[in-house]
């Protein structure tokens, strides 16, 4: 017994070792794989706007960035400091869009993260702004989605919550969980 022991623990000494040393994975053979090279961007453009018109030749949204690199072969552009701005048909802007950095997808989803806040430009409005950290806008449906804790702010309210669905078209907005909310009542001056 004591000599089947010896050999149980010296093939797994032997299989641990091959396992940290792993002569099959050779990192020359990775290299010279197509499927393991960095992909060159087709372009980095600094302060480019990119804008997207309806068949009708109307401005439907805008996207800018401080820094844009494109990757065709991927479908992928990176942006730096990136901004969109959605239209109403006819309209000036209603929405507009920041965050520090974003990745735009096949010309149709765009992925926001960090510090991201979205304004809403009619002052008419009872919606000021939202503020979360990771945000992803379907271009095409002109629809936003997050999963991470959300704060809302108009006159006089701030509503928090975790995750959100919101149609801009349709101008609604729903939260996944509903945290806090908060009511300043301002006094009239006599």
């Amino acid at each position: 017994m004591n000599r089947q022991l010896s050999w149980i623990l010296a093939i797994l000494f032997v299989l641990g070792a091959l396992l940290i040393w792993r002569p099959f994975d050779d990192a020359e053979t990775t290299a010279d794989n197509p499927e393991f090279r960095e992909i060159p961007p087709d372009f980095i453009a600094e302060g480019l706007v990119t804008r997207v018109y309806n068949t009708e030749g109307e401005l439907v949204h805008r996207i800018n960035a401080a820094k844009m690199t494109h990757y065709s072969p991927i479908g992928l552009t990176e942006l730096a400091a990136p901004e969109y701005s959605v239209q109403a048909k006819g309209q000036a802007a209603q929405w507009r869009v920041v965050a520090e950095q974003g990745s735009f997808y096949d010309d149709k989803t765009l992925v926001l993260e960090r510090d991201i806040i979205i304004s809403h430009l009619d002052d008419s409005d009872y919606l000021e702004r939202i503020e979360t950290s990771y945000l992803t806008i379907d271009t095409i449906a002109e629809t936003m989605i997050t999963d991470e804790p959300v704060a809302i702010f108009g006159e006089n309210f701030e509503v928090r919550g975790n995750g959100m669905k919101a149609d801009l078209r349709a101008e609604t907005l729903e939260l996944n969980e509903h945290v806090q909310t908060i009511f300043a009542v301002q006094r009239k001056a006599n």
